[in-house]
């Protein structure tokens, strides 16, 4: 992909959907310096994302569901916080 123009299109998109890697976001903001007209394009992506977002109505996640993904959470997460919580959940 050479056209600059579609390289951000698709760095604009992984941003707004908060998926871009640093190196996306360094790529994406010399991109921006170079043409600062692409901000309407990383404008719009965000826009469509917020749009999309909020068309939804919440889902309600069951508490066991949310259990389960806490302890992954407190497995996964490093700190004083996260071996108080391991220790907490051990059966």
């Amino acid at each position: 992909m050479s056209d600059p123009k579609e390289r951000a299109e698709l760095l604009a998109a992984l941003h707004a959907a908060g998926a871009a890697s640093q190196e996306d976001e360094r790529e994406l903001e010399a991109l921006l310096e170079a043409d600062p007209s692409l901000r309407a394009v990383v404008k719009d992506f965000q826009d469509s994302i917020t749009a999309l977002a909020t068309s939804f109505d919440p889902l309600q996640t069951p508490p066991q569901t949310l259990r389960k993904i806490q302890k992954q959470i407190a497995r996964e997460k490093p700190g004083v916080l996260g071996r108080l919580r391991r220790w907490l959940d051990k059966p």
